[in-house]
């Protein structure tokens, strides 16, 4: 597994993909709607439905993150996320 969860954080290590899914959405799900902190220092990559899944949970709890020292893309693309464009609610 490459997303280690500690009480209400997710740290992501290397290369997060796809089959990652539907165990990160059911760590949401459980801490919702307390507070939930993702690290991703050591991540290097993440397949894009699990960057969804972040977007989509954001426009309803408060989630925060932790970057590593090289901005990666998918910094950019949650950094640059409104969440006042979430029209799935």
């Amino acid at each position: 597994m490459a997303i280690k969860y500690k009480k209400n954080s997710a740290i992501f290590v290397s290369v997060i993909y796809e089959d990652e899914v539907v165990s990160f959405r059911d760590f949401l799900q459980e801490k919702a709607p307390d507070a939930v902190k993702l690290e991703f220092g050591e991540c290097e990559d993440i397949h894009l439905a699990v960057l969804q899944i972040i977007m989509a949970y954001k426009k309803n709890y408060s989630i925060s993150y932790k970057f590593g020292k090289s901005k990666k893309l998918f910094q950019k693309v949650l950094e640059g996320f409104d969440t006042s464009e979430n029209h799935c609610n």
